[in-house]
């Protein structure tokens, strides 16, 4: 046997357990999903009773399911803001600052506290009676705010959370990116009399854009997906309004036991995530592609 074939088995050989094990948990169930989003099974029986897309018909018009969007919109929002604010911290602590490393540790370390732990901490400081924040603003003559009221603003609230809890990580994330920057370019451009706009978008931008569209990608699909905080906090209430689309999803799958639209919402989501890509590489394509 020669080398390149030798060489080729081996490859061959490293790739067929990843592709069996990509089939067998990612592809095998995502088809199952869209068999199961054909009929109604209730999760006990064995056989699945097919109905078409009756399912999709009774989901896509329901109102539930554009008030879950609309209350995702609010983890979107906070998710855009995120990412501008993460990359403003990178760029800020990437400079030569004294104690940069500090400040690093410091916003990165909520990412790495339990979050469990995080929910039960911002659950007291959003407790109306005991809120430290309302004792504060009372010392000063305010009014206390119902931060997990039945307003639109408990979304914010609780996005605030994942804020939080993420803008850390996101700073780390373009800390990377930055740092492959070559330090002379920025040099170059300082001696030329550009300020520090103008190397944000014309330097610190165009070489970071493939990260942008990544972290941008993950942050909204996550806004999408948001789950812990509400179900932790909420439970989607009241009367639905901290619902988001995976806590709907699960209310159906595990509380009125209706697998098939609950893989309907599964399936919507997909179709979602994938749009907002096809979006987000129209909008962010490179601009040397030919």
């Amino acid at each position: 046997m020669t080398k390149k074939k030798k060489d080729n088995l081996v490859v061959f050989g490293f790739l067929v357990v990843p592709v069996i094990l990509l089939f067998m948990f990612s592809y095998y169930p995502l088809a199952k999903l869209f068999e199961l989003s054909f009929s109604d099974w209730n999760g006990l029986t064995v056989d699945y009773n097919y109905v078409g897309s009756k399912n999709y018909l009774e989901v896509i018009g329901q109102k539930e399911l554009w008030k879950v969007f609309a209350n995702n919109a609010a983890y979107i929002i906070v998710a855009l803001l995120q990412q501008f604010v993460g990359l403003f911290l990178a760029i800020l602590l990437n400079c030569k600052l004294r104690l940069k490393n500090f400040f690093r540790g410091i916003i990165f370390l909520p990412y790495i506290i339990n979050g469990v732990a995080v929910v039960f901490m911002f659950n007291y400081m959003y407790d109306y009676s005991n809120s430290p924040v309302n004792y504060i603003l009372g010392l000063f003559g305010g009014s206390a705010i119902h931060f997990l009221g039945a307003s639109y603003g408990s979304n914010f609230a609780l996005a605030f959370i994942s804020f939080w809890r993420y803008v850390g990580y996101t700073m780390v994330i373009y800390i990377a990116a930055l740092q492959s920057i070559p330090s002379d370019v920025y040099e170059a451009a300082m001696m030329d009399g550009a300020g520090f706009w103008q190397t944000v978008l014309h330097i610190t931008m165009p070489n970071i854009k493939g990260m942008f569209k990544i972290s941008l990608l993950l942050s909204i699909n996550g806004a999408f997906q948001a789950y812990f905080e509400p179900y932790m906090i909420t439970k989607g209430g009241p009367n639905g309004r901290t619902d988001t689309f995976i806590t709907k999803t699960l209310s159906l799958a595990f509380d009125f036991q209706k697998y098939g639209k609950a893989a309907v919402m599964g399936v919507l989501l997909l179709i979602i995530i994938l749009l907002l890509v096809l979006v987000q590489n129209v909008f962010l394509k490179d601009g040397d592609s030919k």
